[in-house]
């Protein structure tokens, strides 16, 4: 079931990118003097067969006072208990923020995140399978109970403010997903009718987060595609131009599919590129931009040109 969205304005930004991100808001609340929220929703995103290990949440979070988030930035999560590494209180996590700037309820009162079960290896007492402290307390959070926030944090991810003008490519990798979910559907609420794609990227085809929402979106907007890699229920048709482990399908080998339409879109100079997910996936996407660049005549370094010119950002973990 997707969720509703109530259509409410929210700050035009300035057209500068310079001039935006020094009226954005950080920092304004640090762990000497966090902001107390409530949780109001814990939603599971991906199928309870798919267990612990592909356990990922959609939280909502409601706050009294202010607090300023717009897709793009990080909320601080500060978790009860001591690092078992430091033996000191556990610092701040940060987690993007996937609602857009008014909020899942469209009031300013509420934020959202997109979190999964982190687990980890202690190289030195081998002990596998540690949960990982923020994101199991986040995961295991229920209604009513209360979490402390720092931030919020972040200006290099955000939309320029412009937007109105650019055409968008956004891709992602599991709950890298966050940041564009918001920024869909703040572009949307503005009446935004330009090419906008998202490629998004999980392991099973019942692990697609927010997958309800996007294909709504991919209905009602003309100019928003929606493409998805299944890596472990989808193969590589492409291995021998995009060489991927196992030939899996990644959303690099998506990427080259659609080079064409793509490359259309890079080439215009007033496109922007974003990539958000787990580190290494840019390794396996630059190397296509890269292709794609110089088979148009534009040069070997297309991803280097793109960043550059401030059209490529990139937000990985």
């Amino acid at each position: 079931m997707g969720v509703s969205f109530q259509v409410s304005k929210f700050v035009i930004l300035s057209p500068s990118m310079e001039n935006t991100q020094k009226s954005i808001p950080i920092n304004l609340y640090r762990i000497s003097s966090p902001l107390a929220v409530e949780v109001i929703e814990n939603r599971r995103l991906t199928a309870e067969s798919r267990g612990r290990k592909n356990d990922v949440r959609h939280l909502v979070f409601k706050f009294n006072g202010s607090y300023p988030c717009i897709p793009g930035q990080s909320a601080g999560i500060l978790p009860p208990g001591i690092d078992s590494r430091t033996k000191r209180p556990n610092s701040p996590r940060l987690y993007s923020v996937a609602s857009p700037s008014t909020g899942d309820h469209g009031d300013g009162k509420t934020f959202s995140l997109c979190v999964t079960r982190h687990f980890w290896e202690n190289p030195q007492t081998g002990e596998k399978d540690l949960p990982g402290a923020a994101s199991n307390y986040l995961c295991d959070l229920r209604v009513g109970d209360k979490v402390k926030v720092t931030g919020p944090t972040g200006k290099h991810f955000l939309l320029p403010g412009d937007f109105g003008v650019r055409d968008f490519i956004f891709v992602a990798t599991g709950t890298g997903i966050a940041p564009f979910r918001g920024m869909l559907i703040d572009l949307f609420q503005q009446g935004y009718e330009r090419n906008v794609w998202l490629i998004l990227g999980v392991p099973y085809k019942d692990c697609l987060l927010y997958d309800d929402e996007f294909r709504a979106f991919a209905v009602k907007y003309p100019k928003f595609t929606y493409l998805t890699a299944i890596s472990r229920e989808e193969n590589n048709p492409f291995s021998s131009e995009v060489q991927t482990r196992q030939n899996k399908m990644y959303v690099q080998v998506r990427m080259y599919e659609y080079r064409e339409k793509l490359l259309k879109i890079l080439s215009g100079s007033n496109s922007m590129m974003y990539l958000c997910g787990l580190k290494g996936m840019e390794e396996g996407i630059f190397p296509v931009l890269n292709a794609l660049g110089k088979g148009a005549g534009i040069g070997d370094s297309f991803a280097e040109k793109l960043k550059a010119d401030q059209r490529l950002r990139v937000e990985v973990y």
